[in-house]
């Protein structure tokens, strides 16, 4: 029997972190939900999934700053990332640019979510 895929979450937003739970969940995933990019950072260190689902606010800035780009960038070096956002950088960033599998912007689809979680998982998961 094959263990769970584990999803890392970190949502500000309690309504949508309650849906994503929601709906991950029903799609047989495990969801742990953080309550901050540090706790979230070191969660990925360890492991502790296989993927992260992350909102990323960047601070409210029209653009990200440097800061910014690299906690992105060593959040990515440690498990799949898809980033969650609704903020205006996002029009003008990509995925590819941040080192992220995907940039999902708000509002999305939660059938595109979990399409693009499978997607991510069966790209990074070993034959």
């Amino acid at each position: 029997m094959s263990r769970r895929r584990r999803v890392l979450l970190l949502e500000d937003d309690a309504a949508l972190r309650g849906l994503l739970h929601e709906a991950l969940a029903a799609e047989d995933f495990d969801v742990v939900a953080l309550d901050s990019f540090v706790t979230l950072r070191t969660a990925a260190a360890r492991q502790d999934g296989d993927i992260v689902l992350a909102d990323f606010w960047g601070g409210g800035q029209r653009v990200l700053s440097d800061n910014d780009r690299r906690e992105i960038a060593e959040l990515c070096s440690l498990l799949p990332v898809i980033l969650l956002t609704g903020r205006s950088w996002a029009a003008a960033t990509s995925a590819e640019e941040l080192g992220a599998q995907a940039l999902m912007r708000k509002p999305f689809d939660l059938e595109d979510l979990i399409k693009t979680v499978e997607r991510v998982l069966g790209e990074t998961t070993p034959s």
